[in-house]
């Protein structure tokens, strides 16, 4: 039988991956402390034992520190979480292991979309570290870097990610600001994690672009989840990303060309309203 390890399995992304994997194989999910099997990934011998217990196939390399502004004020915690543990995978990891890790837009540089696979640039911790982690899964063979954004309702108590806190805000009527120059293409998180199982097991490797083929800004974005869901949106107002103060540097236009991973999954990635619509 397949055994597939999916890594930070208690985060937002991993209860979805585990179900789109549910019928592709034994799914093994390990957190820091919880999990089938817990693992502190920063420790090798301790990703060594795990490795040993598991004997995957497949590892979604999941676990990670996300906080972007929690890196930039923690960069060794941040390079811990988001390199050291992605090399101790890569290094112990038998070569005919598939290994996934999931990177981020954030890797993408302050300047216009869309970006391509080779347009990096990080402009803050987060984004560093996570590019450092990229390179510790291309140093070894059958390793795939999928750059993702994401969105959905979260599945983990007490996470929750960017549409759920608009969803939540929306329908207490909070006043709440939404940038207009803050532009992404994510993807829900169930459409992300079916094309994350196929990509893998049809054996890509390098790294690719997984989000929606055009994207908007997050005020537009959360207009058409008001507007889906039922929801008023008067209490929202347009703002611009730089009037926050105390806020780590991010780049405004994230969104990612997704031509390479449409290529070779031989399909058109969806919209972003097609994927409003999963909500």
């Amino acid at each position: 039988m397949t055994n597939i390890l999916i890594t930070g399995g208690t985060g937002l992304l991993g209860p979805y991956l585990q179900a789109a994997a549910g019928t592709s194989g034994r799914t093994i999910v390990s957190g820091r402390t919880s999990g089938d099997f817990p693992c502190d990934l920063t420790d090798p011998a301790a990703t060594r034992e795990l490795i040993a217990q598991t004997q995957p196939d497949y590892v979604f390399h999941c676990a990670a520190m996300t906080d972007v502004d929690g890196c930039e004020s923690e960069p060794a915690r941040a390079r811990s979480l988001n390199c050291d543990t992605t090399r101790n995978l890569a290094e112990q990891l038998a070569s005919e292991v598939t290994l996934t890790y999931f990177s981020t837009d954030q890797v993408y540089p302050d300047k216009p979309g869309l970006h391509k696979e080779a347009d990096t640039g990080p402009v803050n911790v987060y984004g560093r570290t996570k590019f450092e982690g990229e390179a510790a899964t291309l140093r070894r063979e059958r390793g795939l870097v999928l750059r993702v954004n994401f969105f959905g309702a979260s599945l983990t108590p007490e996470r929750g990610n960017f549409s759920d806190w608009l969803v939540e805000n929306l329908r207490a009527e909070t006043p709440i600001s939404l940038f207009t120059d803050s532009l992404f293409s994510p993807l829900h998180l169930k459409t992300l994690s079916a094309l994350s199982i196929e990509a893998a097991t049809s054996g890509l490797e390098g790294v690719y672009n997984l989000g929606c083929r055009d994207g908007s800004s997050k005020c537009d974005f959360a207009l058409a989840v008001a507007s889906h869901v039922g929801l008023s949106s008067d209490k929202a107002k347009p703002a611009l990303s730089s009037t926050v103060a105390d806020r780590a540097h991010r780049a405004k236009d994230l969104r990612m060309n997704v031509e390479r991973i449409e290529q070779a999954l031989r399909r058109p990635m969806p919209t972003l309203l097609e994927e409003v619509a999963r909500l």
